[in-house]
């Protein structure tokens, strides 16, 4: 929600429901909150997350859980795959890991593409996409350049550690077993 420079943290940016988000066609880095004023811990909102202490934004009614880039269009990548398919958003299937320990019905709907990504069904995607409306808030800022996108968010990541995140974080592995245990048995739909 901020075309400011990006030298703010990620604790700084307005933070906005994903549903109302005004996210413009422009490159950079976003940021997924676990909205604390409704669900005060990760466990109250259904999610099993590795033990990694969360960055609190400055409004303290939020957590962060994953940090990530768009080289080229905001909406496009917020809009057009993390909150609508679940085969092209790594965020929609670590989510799907994460939710599954504590109720089975989140691989209902599932299968793998010839390629091995989670698929859902049509109303297993609205499923998710749901929750993620009700459970999560929005932050992002812009930056000029490809090369500003992919510092940026290597920073935070490193800095942050967030525990939705794989790549960059000393528990990508632990998520990575989850996601497998997810996958495993799912049928293939081509």
């Amino acid at each position: 929600m901020s075309t400011a420079p990006t030298e703010r943290g990620p604790a700084e940016l307005p933070l906005g429901t994903p549903a109302a988000a005004e996210v413009r066609h422009a490159r950079g880095v976003y940021t997924w909150w676990l909205d604390t004023a409704r669900f005060p811990t990760p466990e109250a909102a259904g999610l099993h997350l590795p033990a990694v202490p969360r960055l609190r934004h400055r409004s303290g009614t939020a957590e962060l859980l994953y940090v990530g880039r768009a080289r080229r269009d905001l909406q496009r990548r917020i809009r057009g795959q993390h909150l609508r398919r679940t085969r092209s958003s790594a965020l929609r299937r670590t989510l799907l890991a994460v939710l599954l320990p504590g109720d089975p019905s989140w691989r209902d709907g599932a299968a793998l593409d010839g390629r091995g990504r989670v698929v859902l069904d049509e109303a297993h995607e609205r499923r998710l996409t749901d929750w993620m409306q009700e459970h999560l808030l929005l932050g992002w800022t812009e930056c000029a350049t490809k090369d500003d996108v992919d510092a940026l968010e290597q920073r935070w990541i490193a800095a942050h550690r967030p525990a939705l995140n794989t790549e960059g974080t000393d528990h990508g592995p632990e998520l990575t077993e989850l996601k497998r245990r997810y996958r495993e048995g799912l049928p293939q739909r081509f």
